[in-house]
């Protein structure tokens, strides 16, 4: 059988390898596996970046296994993979199990919120694939004082996110810690054209596998943009997931922090509809339940925060909705990647209020997608196109209000939904505080789009509006009273209204104000239409001052510098909570020492931090002694080392290094226990003195005495137990 041209088996992939893909259900590689994994087993630093739902995952972790075969038994894990966030890091240890099924490698975990000891045992199980987050895996290898000089391979996944979520400190030490003969690869779903923040992971001649520039989103994915008010997005939100998205469909909605999923995960449960949600504060075992309880399809709906716009993949996805419009546009394209993958259909939907629309400009300038406003025509039955994936429509104010009176009705019958109401508030502020101001050019648009544009009612909610003419004749009416009210323009100021002298003079003075103006307006008119008419522009030899994909760029640049992000508050993927929110902000704080307020990086370094081998600051907890607690309750001799520098000196493999390792502790166990030379007590006394036989005597006799007192009691209670039965039976 001749394998096709870019198959698996034209990329000379072992049989055990092979076995695992064909077992896990790939039948092609994906474009980004075509062009990344012949790069990877060539052993060549790769900068990889593909859309989300492109098959990253594989790209790296089916060379990777290519290239190690089969376990060794020396000691180290030969590669790292460092991921953002531990579902994605749960999620990539999953994939690596099932590719190298058929292979004795070991794969482990090391991620945040599992317990310490166990990480301890998986280390010293000797594991040669280590999938881990960064703060966890920094902290485990001071606790035992690893040196990862076996490390052949090091794999940033979701490596933008890696930096912009402030793990400057952890990376840099962790780096440090590697050999400069090390492979790495770096992959994401994007990243900037110039790649120079991330020269600092020691890149050696990178080759740049690029496919994020050609689909941005997916083809089969259809947009939604619906207009609404920040007060009407629930009662939206209730109508898509009961009329609109069908039952048997998943949704992921997409919140703004965990206030807002804990108080509408109750409004959904009193109107009967299934959900579940995940936030990061959330326990790590609640998560696994939660995820795994929406893959299995007991639940239609998942609420959750942008935690979850990365890496979580969640199979045969149907509906996306964005209930706050997110301010970059790529992490738009990372929400919407949940869905339309691998050739299946999807919706977005968005719900916009007016402040979030100049994002939804960015974001068409950005996707060069543009979109036109719904129109006001389809009340009155009159033909309009089936293209409404790049429409921007409004909510019938109708629907706004029937839920919205079923909404009210709870409230009244829970109290706690007012209180949880209230804390979504302010939640909602806090959040507004740190999302980025959008740029004057979107601005502008959206001024001109909201004055020219004739706004009507989204093609998906038709159906409803024109079941009746009268229904029809009311919201065509509604419509017009709406636009009449936005036009309004009131002829008089407040000071002009009423008959006295003080209404009449403010009329003159204001009539005379109205004059100049109108003057200074009229010369501006003039002069901009002539130099209109005298402006002439060669379209053949016109250079323009911006390249053609410079909003393209802009949308996918980081937003700032890392040393910039560390010093000032920016909201990422983890802030779904006040405290989260507002903790990076530079705010001042009380030194109980100094006795006055200080900045928070006032107290220098060697308060809080400790300086590595490697000369890097880091945090002082990381070393708390934990490790040699463990040694000696697993019973593990420390003597013997367990850093992956120790080479061997030509005395034997590995195997017989593990037998030499275990006599060294049955000989150690078999030792007795020696006295230490700091015990100077000397041998113990067989003769007692005589108050030592007195105080024994006065002990004896107190035990005595209250053992009889004792036994009394008991004798007592006896008998009066045996004469109340007698009285009984009488």
């Amino acid at each position: 059988m001749k394998s096709s041209g870019g198959s698996f088996p034209s990329m000379k992939l072992s049989k055990p390898v092979l076995k695992g893909i064909y077992k896990k259900g790939y039948k092609n590689p994906t474009p980004i596996q075509r062009k990344t994994i012949p790069i990877v087993l060539n052993g060549q630093d790769v900068v990889a970046m593909a859309r989300t739902g492109s098959g990253k995952t594989a790209a790296f972790l089916i060379p990777i296994i290519e290239k190690l075969q089969s376990h060794k038994f020396e000691k180290g894990a030969r590669v790292l993979i460092l991921s953002p966030t531990r579902e994605l890091a749960l999620q990539t240890h999953k994939f690596a199990r099932e590719f190298a099924r058929f292979t004795d490698l070991k794969c482990e975990t090391i991620l945040g919120g599992d317990s310490m000891e166990r990480q301890f045992a998986k280390i010293h199980e000797n594991p040669d694939i280590i999938i881990a987050t960064p703060g966890r895996l920094l902290h485990v290898a001071i606790e035992m004082d690893l040196k990862f000089s076996s490390v052949q391979m090091i794999v940033f996944d979701e490596a933008d996110r890696l930096f912009e979520m402030g793990f400057k400190e952890q990376l840099t030490e962790i780096l440090s810690r590697l050999s400069s003969k090390r492979q790495t690869l770096l992959f994401s779903a994007t990243l900037p054209q110039t790649i120079v923040d991330f020269t600092r992971a020691g890149l050696i001649d990178p080759v740049l596998v690029r496919l994020d520039t050609e689909t941005k989103i997916s083809e089969n994915l259809r947009l939604i943009h619906l207009g609404c008010r920040n007060e009407d997005k629930l009662a939206t939100l209730l109508h898509l997931l009961k009329n609109v998205i069908k039952s048997n469909e998943q949704i992921i909605v997409f919140l703004p922090t965990r206030h807002h999923i804990e108080y509408i995960k109750e409004i959904l449960d009193q109107c009967f509809i299934p959900s579940t949600y995940l936030y990061s504060s959330l326990d790590s075992e609640a998560r696994k339940i939660n995820i795994r309880t929406f893959h299995l399809k007991k639940v239609p709906v998942l609420l959750v925060t942008d935690l979850a716009a990365r890496g979580v993949d969640i199979p045969l996805l149907d509906n996306v909705i964005n209930f706050n419009f997110p301010s970059r546009s790529k992490l738009f394209v990372h929400r919407v990647g949940r869905t339309a993958r691998a050739g299946r259909s999807g919706t977005a939907y968005s719900l916009i209020s007016n402040d979030e629309l100049p994002y939804l400009f960015t974001l068409s300038l950005f996707l060069n997608q543009p979109f036109k406003a719904a129109n006001t025509s389809i009340l009155n039955n009159e033909d309009d196109d089936d293209d409404d994936e790049c429409k921007y429509g409004t909510v019938p104010q109708t629907i706004i209000d029937e839920e919205n009176e079923i909404i009210q009705k709870l409230h009244g019958q829970f109290s706690e939904l007012d209180s949880m109401e209230k804390v979504c508030q302010s939640a909602y502020k806090q959040y507004l505080k740190t999302r980025e101001i959008a740029d004057g050019e979107s601005v502008r648009k959206m001024k001109s789009f909201l004055e020219n544009e004739k706004i009507g009612y989204h093609p998906i909610f038709i159906d409803r509006t024109i079941k009746q003419n009268d229904q029809r004749k009311m919201e065509n009416e509604r419509v017009e009273m709406l636009s009449s009210i936005k036009s309004y323009k009131p002829n008089m100021t407040v000071f002009e209204i009423g008959k006295n002298n003080k209404a009449n003079t403010a009329r003159e003075v204001m009539k005379m104000k109205r004059q100049v103006t109108e003057k200074i307006l009229g010369k501006k008119s003039n002069h901009s239409s002539e130099q209109t008419e005298t402006n002439f522009k060669d379209k053949e030899f016109y250079l323009n001052y911006q390249s053609n994909d410079f909003h393209f760029e802009k949308g996918l640049q980081l937003t700032k510098s890392f040393d910039t992000q560390l010093k000032e508050s920016i909201l990422d993927f983890d802030g779904d909570e006040n405290g989260q929110i507002t903790k990076n902000q530079n705010h001042l704080k009380w030194d109980r020492k100094k006795k006055k307020f200080i900045q928070p990086g006032d107290d220098g370094p060697k308060m809080k931090k400790m300086r590595t081998e490697s000369g890097n600051w880091i945090n002082a907890s990381y070393k708390s002694g934990m490790y040699e607690k463990w040694q000696k309750k697993a019973k593990i001799n420390p003597n013997v080392t367990t850093n992956n520098d120790d080479d061997d000196d030509g005395d034997g493999d590995g195997e017989d290094k593990q037998k030499r390792n275990r006599s060294i502790k049955m000989s150690s166990r078999k030792k007795p226990k020696q006295q230490s030379n700091g015990d100077k007590r000397g041998p113990k006394r067989e003769l007692k003195t005589k108050d030592e036989i007195f105080k024994q005597r006065k002990r004896l006799e107190r035990i005595q005495t209250h053992q009889k007192k004792r036994q009394r009691q008991r004798v007592v209670g006896h008998n009066k137990g045996k004469a109340m039965k007698r009285k009984g039976k009488r």
